[in-house]
């Protein structure tokens, strides 16, 4: 149940950019001279190429985090408790993306692109928790613990930089993907019982 209304609200937010995204202006400038993002889907290849430089960046990352000695900040039990959360969630997050990458490299549905994306999502919003976890003052004593803490905070931002800018290109090729499903439905004589969500 809470996984179809997640799905329910990124499908309305998805919509909102692709308005503004495709709006033609009047003055016949493209939205390329304006400097808005354009709407391109990817091709197969271009698709798989996307896919496998994600799987390898997300590898990066969990390899990194998993280099972190987050039980070693000298954190008062409360504070330990939400940074070992934290942690766990990131490294769960990067677990599920990484699954959903490999299930979309095997075939590619609306369906799946959705999945990515929340899972994607999620993941910004865990690095996102445990960046601010660590970079809280008061979790950290002593010296050493909070140069550590803030080198970690910096590794955890800049994963979270990387992600971004693949959440934003994912999200450009999905709200263009959504795009060709909808015409492809609107078209009259559509045989109702080929795979609408399929490329």
């Amino acid at each position: 149940m809470f996984r179809k209304t997640i799905i329910m609200v990124f499908a309305i937010l998805g919509a909102l950019p692709a308005i503004a995204h495709t709006t033609q202006y009047s003055t016949g400038q493209a939205a390329a001279g304006q400097g808005q993002p354009v709407l391109r889907l990817m091709n197969d290849r271009e698709f798989g190429i996307f896919l496998a430089r994600l799987d390898s960046d997300l590898v990066r990352s969990q390899q990194q985090l998993k280099k972190m000695d987050v039980k070693s900040l000298s954190l008062d039990n409360q504070e330990k408790q939400d940074l070992q959360r934290s942690y766990t969630q990131c490294l769960q997050s990067l677990d599920n993306t990484r699954d959903e990458i490999q299930k979309l490299s095997q075939k590619q549905t609306l369906k799946l692109d959705l999945y990515l994306l929340i899972d994607m999502n999620e993941l910004a919003r865990n690095l996102d928790a445990l960046d601010d976890v660590l970079l809280n003052p008061m979790a950290v004593n002593g010296q050493s613990g909070a140069r550590k803490s803030l080198t970690y905070a910096r590794q955890v931002l800049s994963i979270d930089g990387a992600l971004a800018t693949e959440i934003s290109t994912f999200q450009q090729h999905f709200i263009a993907f959504t795009g060709v499903v909808d015409a492809t439905l609107e078209q009259p004589g559509q045989d109702e019982s080929n795979p609408q969500s399929q490329k």
